[in-house]
């Protein structure tokens, strides 16, 4: 294992080691109660290092020619920074942005797809056309989600902290599967059986589904909201 990262490019052995990190911290953020010192400390440590994490991918996909994971990294870098966005209220021009950003990533995946089906070998990197229709077909319904969100106005605590959770769980859903499957060479042996590779893709899966949903149709929401945080601060005060 570490020979095989020591042969990494200076980049890729920060990749990885970046990548490490955000699954700790990502994995963290969903373990502990929601809305503590706990929860926002790994959020924030997993928000920081998914970016991080896209930039580097971006740059290695583009200086190596392969488009389909520099998408990805597109994909995931909206996902991480939307879902940001949610848990802090930003709204106005920065959503705006964001769905624009993720509209033109549906579309350029789409049109590479295109591009990809005329081409001789009928492949790109390995990959068919198929594969990108997919990836813009996933980029476009977020898109839609993101335009939808923009007529109906402001939405209420619930519906922000979902949102916040599935796309925060989409981003680690991308990461995990990149780092499993993508990248397995660098991991030891007894960790690249399909069962040991899979367990935590579906892991995470299985938690942003039953935290969205809890969220979404619980109760109450999780989180506790601003206005609650501040009013036990000034009564601790």
């Amino acid at each position: 294992m570490i020979s095989a990262i020591g042969n990494l490019p200076l980049v890729g052995q920060l990749h990885f080691l970046v990548g490490v990190i955000c699954l700790l911290a990502g994995a963290t953020a969903f373990m502990v109660r929601k809305g503590r010192h706990p929860h926002r400390l790994a959020g924030r440590v997993f928000a920081v290092c998914m970016l991080l994490l896209c930039a580097s991918g971006l740059y290695m996909s583009l200086s190596r020619s392969i488009l389909f994971t520099a998408f990805l990294a597109l994909l995931a870098g909206h996902a991480v920074t939307t879902g940001w966005m949610a848990a802090a209220r930003i709204t106005g021009l920065a959503e705006r942005v964001a769905a624009g950003a993720i509209s033109l990533v549906a579309i350029a995946s789409a049109g590479s797809g295109l591009l990809v089906a005329n081409l001789p070998s009928g492949t790109l990197n390995d990959l068919p056309p198929v594969a990108f229709y997919s990836l813009g077909g996933v980029a476009l319904w977020i898109a839609g989600i993101d335009v939808l969100a923009l007529r109906r106005g402001s939405a209420d605590d619930r519906q922000r902290l979902t949102r916040h959770i599935w796309r925060m769980g989409f981003a680690l859903f991308i990461a995990s599967f990149i780092f499993f499957f993508g990248n397995n060479n660098v991991l030891p042996p007894v960790l690249r059986s399909p069962i040991a590779l899979l367990a935590p893709v579906l892991t995470v899966i299985g938690l942003t589904l039953y935290a969205s949903v809890r969220m979404r149709f619980g109760r109450r929401p999780a989180f506790p909201s601003r206005m609650k945080m501040q009013g036990r601060r000034k009564e601790a005060g």
